[in-house]
């Protein structure tokens, strides 16, 4: 059954939000970015605690464009990974640099 974890402020110098245990098989299959900010990096580590805005376990790294729509429709921006999603096998970590008010959709093997 999929696990949710959101995550809705900057936490890069707190080394991110840990999703799993310690050595814990995990899948990551989609994240949601509810409030996307110009600019924002979103990492996803194969580690369960990595130094904040470590370059080493990452699994994902996005920057989300310097520009975005202003006006409309409130957006969001998803990263789907597909049915067997990208599976970590240390734990997992999310880490953001913005407000943009993350949604990680995971779940432990």
């Amino acid at each position: 059954m999929a696990q949710y974890t959101f995550v809705s402020a900057a936490n890069n110098t707190t080394n991110g939000t840990a999703l799993g245990v310690d050595n814990q098989d995990i899948n990551v299959y989609k994240i949601i970015v509810g409030l996307p900010i110009a600019s924002a990096d979103i990492r996803l580590y194969d580690i369960q605690n990595p130094v904040n805005e470590a370059s080493t376990n990452m699994a994902f790294f996005a920057t989300l464009p310097a520009t975005l729509p202003t006006t409309g429709a409130a957006m969001t921006v998803q990263y789907d990974f597909g049915d067997k999603g990208i599976r970590l096998g240390e734990g997992g970590n999310i880490m953001i640099d913005q407000a943009c008010q993350v949604t990680v959709v995971w779940d432990a093997n």
